[in-house]
């Protein structure tokens, strides 16, 4: 019985949705620009495959085809809104990414500075946003690696995840045994 059961669980335990080829998007706005990529979780890119920008509506904000690093770009909506890409690769891999409004600087540069205490400097409202977008651009080309990083990592199988299925599967077996042994 053991002899039949131990091959059927590790059969199981390493069965699962197949995510060698899933698609997922990676998108990011830089300057005026939201620019981005598709790829595979096993590796390689989604080149060659249709992309589309739209609204929380539905209204199509752009479209295209991804070139042959999988890359897409757009205009940054105005007025901001909330913008969905998503790439078709018409082989059955359909993955999309959502950027918040936020993201396009609309609302960060809406906010009031918070109130100073003492005697405020003055800066000239023309060099304190030139300030704004440099700040914003650095910091984008700081968090865009990062983000990048994050999002190719989310889906990766990692070897203590599969440890512990095994595990979480021969320990459900034992205590199933010890209980037939005790009845017996």
């Amino acid at each position: 019985m053991i002899r039949l059961l131990l091959p059927l669980l590790l059969a199981l335990a390493f069965a699962g949705p197949a995510q060698a080829h899933k698609l997922k998007v990676f998108a990011t706005v830089e300057g005026g620009e939201v620019t981005g990529y598709a790829f595979f979780i096993g590796g390689g890119r989604a080149a060659g495959a249709v992309w589309t920008a739209k609204d929380p509506a539905g209204t199509a904000l752009a479209s295209g085809t991804t070139d042959g690093e999988g890359r897409f770009a757009f205009a940054v909506p105005q007025p901001p809104v909330d913008a969905t890409v998503t790439v078709d690769t018409r082989e059955g891999h359909i993955a999309a990414a959502t950027l918040p409004a936020s993201r396009f600087g609309g609302a960060a540069a809406a906010a009031a500075p918070p109130p100073v205490d003492g005697p405020v400097p003055t800066v000239d409202a023309q060099g304190d946003a030139r300030l704004a977008a440099l700040v914003e651009a650095a910091v984008q080309r700081q968090v865009t690696p990062l983000m990048e990083r994050i999002e190719q990592m989310d889906d990766r199988l990692r070897l203590a995840d599969v440890m512990s299925g095994i595990f979480l599967i021969l320990g459900l077996a034992g205590m199933a045994l010890w209980a037939k042994g005790r009845r017996a």
